[in-house]
């Protein structure tokens, strides 16, 4: 599916309509070498020179597209920008930075501290995660070699060279004979993983998060796992076997579809939002039925269910962040689970002010801090690794 995404967004790309939030999404998928390799052909053989360049093509923007998307996020190279290829790639990272005051403003100001914001500067999150084996055995997965690292309950676990956990069945017979051999892949703060399970099934895992599973993913009957925090499902199709994600109570049960987790144990509702197909969510007696486009927000066991922008609820797995309306509080919650920050208030009434606006999630966090600024109404002092947010 990703790999038609990439061809899908960069056709977008060429005509013209691409979007802030897609051409973030483009950035954030050319880091992964899977994905790599398909923008590369795409785009590599188009730019040369305008003798060479393909009919139908527009050099310039194929060429400020390569660099900008393809080259830069790898650094595989250092290769100078013609100026007039410069001049598109900087109109495109200013069109996707731009970000908008939910309540509309004649003049926005431009009242920053980024010369102090800048010089405490904080990186983003990355790839990272911790898998503890049965046995209790921790593996920190930045460190550990691609390859096998373990062989349990009739099932391999290797790790991809894109940066991903493999569960692979490898003896049918342990496998219906072993239900024990009980994993978790856990993220700390700044850290996002991906797992693929042994039923094909894959999970995006968000920052501060944790996901328990069978190693051969079967217990009585159903495939189970138990989510801390927050999760994106793809779940492979199996009338046999219902897949079942299991938080704070709650029950989400599906036979294959595509769905978003959020159970953060300092959020006030949990949120399953579904993309395609069909899901179950439960607590207790109460059970409501989702369908594509609605999100079930679970308070207190009492469910709300409403139509919500799909986009908003995955922006974390594209490498976005994406707000709609959302208090300033709630956004720094994001903040805080992403760059591993502590964040403090000196206000208490700055935390009920909503914003709007779509950035990259790989960019340092002044240039999110320096964006919301802009406003005039709220602003930011970075010390060590704590953000203080003020009027």
């Amino acid at each position: 599916m990703d790999k038609e995404r990439v061809g899908y967004l960069y056709q977008r790309h060429l005509d013209q309509v691409l979007t802030g939030a897609e051409l973030a999404e483009l950035k954030v998928l050319a880091m992964d070498p899977e994905f790599l390799e398909i923008l590369q052909n795409l785009t590599e053989n188009l730019w040369y020179d305008d003798e060479q360049a393909v009919e139908g093509i527009d050099s310039v923007k194929a060429r400020s597209f390569y660099e900008y998307i393809v080259l830069q996020p790898q650094q595989k190279r250092k290769l100078k920008l013609w100026p007039r290829f410069a001049v598109a790639a900087a109109v495109t990272v200013i069109a996707f930075g731009t970000w908008f005051y939910t309540n509309q403003i004649d003049s926005i100001r431009n009242i920053s501290a980024s010369g102090q914001i800048i010089a405490n500067d904080i990186a983003p999150g990355g790839i990272g995660a911790t898998l503890t084996l049965a046995n209790g055995e921790k593996v920190r997965l930045t460190d550990a070699d691609n390859g096998e690292l373990a062989r349990q309950a009739g099932v391999t676990v290797t790790k991809s060279a894109s940066g991903e956990i493999i569960y692979e069945i490898t003896s049918a017979a342990k496998v219906e004979n072993q239900e024990g051999a009980i994993n978790t892949l856990s993220t700390a703060r700044g850290e996002t993983y991906k797992l693929r399970l042994p039923d094909g099934s894959r999970v995006w895992l968000n920052a501060a998060s944790s996901i328990t599973y069978s190693a051969n993913l079967l217990q009585l009957g159903k495939r189970k796992v138990t989510l801390q925090g927050e999760g994106y499902f793809e779940i492979s199709k199996n009338k046999a076997h219902p897949f079942v994600v299991e938080s704070k109570g709650q029950q989400v049960e599906v036979l294959g579809t595509h769905f978003n987790i959020k159970a953060y144990g300092d959020e006030p509702a949990m949120a399953t939002t579904l993309l395609e197909g069909s899901v179950m969510v439960s607590q207790a007696s109460k059970k409501v039925i989702l369908k594509p486009g609605q999100q079930a927000l679970n308070k207190d066991n009492v469910f709300a269910v409403a139509a919500v922008d799909i986009d908003e609820a995955v922006a974390w797995k594209n490498g976005l962040f994406m707000f709609k309306g959302e208090k300033i509080s709630d956004i720094m919650k994001k903040v805080q689970r992403w760059y591993d920050v502590d964040i403090v208030y000196n206000d208490g009434n700055v935390g009920a002010l909503k914003f709007s606006g779509t950035i990259s999630r790989y960019d340092h966090v002044s240039k999110l801090l320096d964006i919301l600024e802009t406003t005039g109404l709220v602003h930011f002092k970075i010390e060590g690794r704590r953000i203080i947010v003020m009027k």
